[in-house]
């Protein structure tokens, strides 16, 4: 018979690979096209694809070095997926989706750990609650880096736990090389992660100095314990500075730039006004965004503020220090806030959240079995009403026509070799997504909105563009007037005699009307 450890790993691997089937079948495959960023990360593993199938060394260090605002490192692992599947939508973000699905068999096994083995019911329950979460599944379809962030800072955490009380060095070097792979992905996540794993050992200096002390008082050897201990966390410290070291000595000045930049002025997300909206901005997030119920979401919150529950089990104790880490530095040293920049310590959220769950409901079963049973029904039955919004997620409309037809469109019509231009920002269809769709183009793509229409024109062969109903879903979507600029440009030389319609498409389902015109040069 297995043990209750082994089936609870079994249901997690069936449930987790269910729900990645319906994400892959019902958003990956009918994902739209490429935000911005997506497609700046997917413009960034087809370059390192392109270097890895030419075997151009030169080119691919680089394409690695010229990744200055996300480091390569997500770029890497996107280049393979690319080498196996080929460039393209789906290969992007399954990646994201491989990320997700190897979060939830990491939540269980740290689960485990943290709570002395005895409680797999906490890996369950937190699994559970990430599979549902909508934060967590709107990243599992998208060609983000969000994933892979979560996914490095619970390995570092789960692997420290695992090897702190080693006495062998080289353990410590393989933790330090996780946390410091966290300036290889993204500024802010190594500015919230690094921090987290140095107050963790900072709270343990206090006792162990002590003890130290008291032992060497009494001439016992076992003081030497206090010298390794803190002898291994320098050999982290220094490993991680080695790894920043390497990454800083090229265009020095540039990415310290950057670093600050990225964390302390553009780090995403708007700017909150006032001190209790900027206090209450991430719990607001934890209860409408983190689960798939605000009423549960609520709960979650409820669990950060008891942490006396975390002295009943070996480990927990340390995700309330990684968590509230977090967000203290969001809150008080980030000015932007935004859902996403939670996102790394959403699994560990609920893993807190079910060890809460776990302890109060065994504790309450010692007295009443009714009132413990009453507990769970109140937390569980209400948010059920919410559940709709999950199956909403996973289930969304059939795309039908999107911006990805609409590139198709212009992809198969405008001659092969011959050089386009297009000025349109939309969140789903902007500069870096088209080029990334025209990526095997072998001619010229101009989509870049620094340049002038006259500049754009003159070397054009075809130039693209669009109009939008006015109850288009995508007008919603307009980032500035470029569009409309454009539009209204290339009407005017169309009447010049400039440029002439030379193909239009009419997608009804999306309120999209498709324009390729040609350039007439004298």
């Amino acid at each position: 018979m297995k043990s209750p450890f082994a089936r609870g790993l079994i249901f997690v691997i069936i449930t987790s690979l269910l729900i990645g089937g319906v994400i892959f079948f019902n958003r990956i495959l009918a994902g739209d096209a490429f935000t911005s960023e997506e497609a700046q990360h997917a413009l960034y593993g087809f370059w390192i694809w392109r270097d890895i199938q030419t075997l151009d060394l030169g080119a691919f260090g680089y394409d690695t070095q010229r990744q200055m605002v996300w480091p390569f490192l997500h770029s890497w692992f996107l280049g393979l997926v690319f080498l196996i599947f080929a460039p393209g939508y789906v290969s992007a973000r399954l990646l994201s989706l491989f990320f997700f699905l190897a979060a939830m068999i990491l939540i269980y096994l740290f689960s485990n750990e943290l709570c002395d083995k005895k409680s797999w019911r906490v890996g369950v329950l937190a699994v559970l609650l990430a599979l549902t979460s909508p934060l967590m599944i709107e990243f599992a379809s998208l060609n983000m880096i969000e994933g892979l962030g979560a996914l490095l800072f619970m390995l570092a955490a789960h692997v420290y736990m695992m090897f702190e009380e080693k006495r062998i060095t080289i353990e410590y070097v393989f933790i330090a090389l996780i946390i410091g792979l966290s300036i290889y992905i993204n500024y802010l996540y190594a500015y919230l992660l690094i921090p987290s794993f140095a107050v963790l050992t900072l709270v343990r200096v206090g006792p162990m100095s002590y003890q130290a002390v008291q032992l060497r008082r009494r001439g016992e050897k076992e003081a030497l314990h206090f010298i390794w201990w803190a002898y291994r966390k320098l050999i982290v410290l220094g490993i991680i500075a080695f790894l920043s070291a390497i990454w800083f000595s090229f265009s020095f000045n540039r990415k310290i730039t950057l670093l600050f930049d990225s964390v302390f002025k553009y780090s995403g997300g708007t700017i909150v006004q006032g001190l209790w909206q900027n206090l209450l901005y991430y719990p607001r997030v934890i209860v409408e965004n983190v689960s798939f119920s605000p009423w549960l979401g609520l709960f979650l919150v409820v669990a950060l503020f008891l942490p006396r529950v975390a002295a009943h089990y070996r480990g927990l104790h340390r995700i309330y220090i990684y968590v509230w880490t977090t967000l203290v530095l969001l809150t008080l040293t980030i000015p932007t806030k935004a859902p996403h920049l939670l996102y790394i310590v959403v699994p560990f959220i609920f893993i807190i959240f079910a060890g809460v769950v776990v302890y109060i409901y065994d504790e309450l079963r010692k007295t009443n079995k009714n009132f413990a049973t009453a507990l769970i029904l109140i937390i569980l039955l209400p948010s059920l009403l919410s559940f709709p919004k999950t199956l909403g997620l996973l289930f969304p409309v059939g795309r039908g026509e999107s911006f990805v037809t609409v590139l198709d469109y212009y992809k198969t019509s405008i001659p092969k070799g011959k050089n386009i231009a297009a000025t349109i920002n939309l969140l789903h269809l902007n500069p870096d997504g088209i080029k990334f769709h025209f990526r095997d183009w072998q001619a010229e793509i101009m989509a870049d909105v620094f340049l002038s229409e006259e500049e754009m024109a003159r070397a054009a062969d075809y130039l693209v563009t669009l109009d939008l109903d006015e109850n288009s879903k995508y007008r919603f979507e307009v980032q500035d007037d470029s569009l409309f600029r454009w539009s209204a440009w290339l009407k005017d030389r169309e009447m010049r005699g400039d440029v002439r319609l030379y193909s239009s498409r009419r997608f009804g389902q999306i309120g999209v009307t498709a324009k390729i015109y040609e350039a007439l040069h004298q």
